[in-house]
């Protein structure tokens, strides 16, 4: 196997996953209209990473696909928001907030919130111009005011969160017993 093509993959996703080591701040302009797909989306899959990678040539932060240390799931159905993460067993009940300038999927148990924050699209479709890859941050903390302000508690404790992005891959699904009719 060439490794050409597979490096020269994992650069385009590093140097678009990058934006999410600098986006947070920036994001301040942000709408959380950008974010309706992904709010209404039936599935979304979120990779969250502990610390940032380095490019070794340029030096750039990079989140590698791939290289994750948790993944979380948010499936809706039937008028319900569940969680599924790769830390705890179980799917546990989630809400959806829509902050003035970011989307928030919170959990809570026992006094802990559990808080995926979505603060700007770090790729499009060029067919569509539509968002398919987000920035993320993963935070886990007892703040309560998350609830009703939680674009002011991620501001605060953005530092404190996992990096990561979010995807909804499966939006428009299509059952795959259906076929289409033939003609």
């Amino acid at each position: 196997m060439d490794s050409a093509p597979a490096t020269a993959i994992l650069r385009r996703i590093g140097l678009g996953l990058m934006l999410a080591a600098a986006l947070p701040a920036a994001a301040q302009q942000a709408e959380v209209a950008q974010f309706e797909n992904l709010a209404t989306s039936p599935y979304v899959h979120c990779a969250f990473y502990r610390q940032y990678e380095i490019d070794p040539g340029t030096g750039q932060r990079l989140l590698v696909e791939g290289n994750s240390h948790s993944l979380t799931h948010y499936q809706r159905q039937h008028g319900r928001l569940r969680s599924i993460d790769t830390r705890r067993a179980g799917a546990r009940d989630a809400q959806l907030i829509r902050g003035k300038k970011y989307l928030h999927f919170i959990e809570r148990s026992a006094g802990l919130y559990v808080v995926t924050t979505i603060y700007a699209c770090l790729e499009r479709d060029a067919r569509s111009d539509m968002c398919i890859n987000y920035g993320a941050m993963n935070a886990r903390h007892f703040d309560s005011r998350v609830l009703r302000d939680p674009d002011a508690v991620f501001e605060e404790l953005q530092a404190h969160a996992e990096p990561g992005f979010c995807d909804h891959s499966f939006l428009h699904l299509q059952e795959a017993a259906r076929t289409p009719q033939q003609r």
